[in-house]
């Protein structure tokens, strides 16, 4: 399991150095706007450096991919908030002496897009992602980081991919 694991973390690794990073079945690829504003996302859990992580991993992408251009309120199409709703760390595998080898981070982000001149929603979703860490040689930091990872990926597709 560690080494299919391993694997695939390194597949993952590799296409995001080389450009293929997100993928998408879309032939446009085109948002339903040019620029965006992302304000601070609230969190309604114990976890309360998660959402400065999140806000600033999504700011990020949106930098890297550069399909819609980062701006601030007064001068973008829309503003994206957020919500962390919720946060578990929960044991995902165990061993033949039922101890815990793996925990699992779950974390639930509600996301809502609007017009910045109007307010009416764009769209609004909530995203849920899970991030698998190795109890005895990693920390449960490492699961935060994969879950954020993908629920940067997952807010970055629904906003810039057309299906």
């Amino acid at each position: 399991m560690k080494a299919l694991y391993s694997t695939g973390l390194l597949i993952v690794l590799l296409a995001a150095i080389s450009g293929c990073g997100a993928y998408s079945f879309s032939m446009s690829g085109k948002a339903a706007f040019e620029s965006l504003n992302v304000e601070q996302f609230e969190n309604n859990t114990i976890e309360y450096q998660l959402s400065d992580r999140l806000t600033d991993a999504v700011i990020d992408a949106f930098i890297n991919d550069n399909k819609v251009q980062i701006k601030e309120p007064s001068k973008a199409e829309a503003i994206m908030s957020g919500t962390v709703v919720s946060y578990r760390r929960v044991p995902h595998t165990y061993d033949q002496n039922d101890i815990v080898t793996e925990y699992a981070v779950k974390v639930t982000l509600k996301i809502n897009v609007v017009k910045a001149d109007s307010e009416d929603v764009i769209w609004e979703e909530e995203f849920f992602a899970e991030g698998i860490y190795d109890a005895n040689t990693e920390a449960e930091e490492d699961g935060q980081n994969r879950a954020v990872e993908q629920l940067t990926v997952d807010i970055l597709n629904h906003t810039t991919q057309s299906w």
